[in-house]
């Protein structure tokens, strides 16, 4: 069901944004960080969170939206809000970009840039666990997840957590311990 593939992806992003949390937590103490993991997890949630996760989501907030009008109040603002977690994500990786390529960024600005993606990520997930699946769950029918699952055509495997891990992702990988 697709809920449940959406929670399950939400519980794969948590494990990233820890391992972030992880990150930042060695900026601030002065230890060495591996800043190509960072711009793998950020690669990863660019490519597939925004490209494949997200437009699900979004294909169950429109239908939600247009069938249940007497509810949408916390919905109407998802789809603007994946706009602008799309547009944080590009610039936090933009940023990881120019470290990676050696420019000058002093560690509080990227800890803040850092704490900044991470925190706002949480935040959005947690609202949708808390808020919107539910109210989803509580009114969709039969007929409504028959309607939303022809308007989804799922992705491809996931490079990361499906069944084949794509050797962009190996690092990570091993680093989640998949």
């Amino acid at each position: 069901m697709m809920l449940d593939d959406i929670h399950t992806e939400h519980g794969y992003i948590c494990r990233l944004l820890k391992i972030l949390q992880q990150k930042l937590t060695a900026i601030r103490s002065g230890q060495e960080v591996n800043y190509g993991l960072i711009k793998d997890i950020v690669d990863y949630l660019q490519n597939y969170a925004e490209c494949c996760h997200h437009p699900k989501e979004d294909v169950l907030y429109h239908y939600y939206q247009a069938h249940y009008a007497d509810h949408v109040g916390e919905v109407e603002s998802l789809a603007k809000e994946h706009e602008e977690l799309a547009k944080l994500t590009q610039e936090f990786a933009d940023t990881v970009d120019m470290i990676l390529m050696d420019s000058v960024i002093p560690l509080d600005v990227f800890a803040e840039k850092l704490n900044a993606f991470v925190v706002r990520q949480y935040a959005h997930l947690e609202f949708e666990e808390k808020h919107i699946l539910p109210l989803i769950r509580d009114h969709f029918t039969q007929e409504d997840w028959l309607a939303v699952s022809q308007q989804y055509e799922e992705c491809d495997c996931d490079p990361l957590f499906g069944a084949q891990v794509n050797d962009r992702y190996r690092n990570l990988a091993e680093r989640l311990q998949l």
